[in-house]
């Protein structure tokens, strides 16, 4: 092994740094054309007037907490449906359970894809 030295490490430093540079250079020249590109596409967009930027914000909050009580009464009436549909259960017709069935086989197909999947498409271990 060589012995450490400040200077060879800063100079090891140094050519590694204009290696990556010129590596990147022509990446760093297309990113700076694609935004500027899209920058330039999406200029009516762009807010200049500091007053408004500055309610930006709070009007994206408000607007997107002003729509959870609608959902939260969407949410209410499924869960009615849904309700409604378990305690007629038993009168349900042939095509509404095969139906319900096939949901089932769907959700448990997916959640097997899901794991065969995560195991990096390796079976599982016995």
């Amino acid at each position: 092994f060589e012995q450490f030295s400040p200077t060879m490490a800063a100079a090891r430093l140094s050519t590694f740094a204009s290696k990556v540079t010129t590596t990147l250079a022509p990446v760093r020249s297309k990113v700076v054309e694609s935004y500027s590109k899209m920058m330039a596409d999406n200029a009516q967009y762009v807010v200049t007037d500091a007053a408004v930027e500055d309610k930006l914000l709070k009007q994206w909050f408000f607007t997107k907490m002003s729509k959870i009580g609608p959902t939260m009464k969407a949410a209410d009436a499924e869960a009615q449906l849904w309700r409604k549909s378990w305690d007629n259960r038993n009168s349900a017709t042939v095509g509404e359970v095969s139906r319900m069935a096939l949901f089932g086989a769907e959700v448990v197909a997916w959640f097997a894809v899901g794991e065969y999947v995560g195991r990096g498409f390796k079976p599982a271990p016995l």
